[in-house]
């Protein structure tokens, strides 16, 4: 019998390696899809700010970034799905370090969602984080519809998005970056030989441009993001895959061994009716 109950467990757990593995490589695709996104979305991002330095050149003086009287927005691009082991915990670590009670939270991500109001923080927006990198850009535009609707209302003066990145040597930093205003973030005023040809008034073209710079910009936090959720995901589902695999090969041990104990009491269970039967046959006088 416990033969039998080993080979149910087996079949139970390889079935379970196999979701473990399917889930893994899932992941790896998925990691592969973003690492072919970013250089994209990097050039569009470095365009838009080059775009941005030439009309600076239209203006004879920059605008300048007024502090305003509203709240800071803090978006928070975290996981929509589980089995990504502490990174939702990291970026939470990062950010509440320096989250004020006015702070107004944007958050992407069901699980991180589910991790904030776990620790009592207060979520101000909410929305799915994208699970393939073709859908981001649809979740940012929910995203900065949400931010611009608070920026005209006077709630916002000040924005800034966290975010994980995997830098090349596979090592996760949580990345905090300022949106609005442009500060530190803002693209240099190229010295053309000639002001480029525009169609627009200079600040409303400047003003488009900084939208577009934005939203770029929140375009590559969600891609690392995704990106990053998924090496972590990857890296869980290969710890796990390797923990039962060794589960497995205890298993196949304990079934030798069970069914080598069972062919040896059916053995001794032979030999002993057969000793008693020649007993029986042969009764000693």
């Amino acid at each position: 019998m416990r033969f039998v109950e080993l080979e149910r467990h087996i079949s139970s757990i390889g079935e379970l390696r196999d979701i473990i593995g399917a889930l893994r490589s899932l992941a790896g695709i998925r990691v592969q899809e973003a690492q072919r996104a970013l250089p994209g979305v990097r050039r569009y991002g470095q365009t838009v700010a080059d775009a941005i330095g030439a009309a600076l050149s239209l203006i004879a003086a920059p605008p300048e970034a007024h502090p305003g009287v509203g709240r800071r927005g803090l978006v928070l691009c975290m996981a929509e799905h589980g089995f990504v082991g502490g990174f939702d915990e990291r970026i939470c670590a990062a950010a509440e370090v320096s989250i004020a009670a006015t702070d107004v939270l944007f958050v992407l991500g069901h699980r991180g969602a589910a991790r904030l109001a776990e620790s009592g923080s207060k979520i101000d927006w909410f929305h799915p984080m994208a699970t393939r990198t073709n859908g981001i850009v649809e979740t940012v535009r929910h995203l900065t519809g949400e931010l611009y609707r608070r920026i005209a209302a006077g709630e916002l003066s000040r924005v800034e998005v966290v975010f994980a990145r995997r830098e090349q040597s596979r090592v996760e930093v949580i990345e905090t970056r300022q949106l609005l205003p442009l500060g530190a973030q803002a693209p240099a005023r190229l010295q053309a030989r000639m002001p480029p040809l525009c169609n627009l008034p200079p600040q409303l073209l400047l003003q488009e441009l900084i939208a577009d710079h934005i939203f770029a910009l929140l375009v590559e936090a969600a891609v690392e993001s995704l990106l990053s959720e998924n090496a972590a995901r990857f890296a869980a589902m290969e710890a796990a895959h390797d923990n039962v695999s060794k589960r497995l090969d205890r298993l196949h041990q304990e079934a030798r061994e069970a069914r080598q104990d069972e062919i040896t009491s059916e053995l001794l269970e032979l030999i002993s009716g057969a000793e008693d039967r020649i007993a029986s046959d042969h009764p000693l006088t």
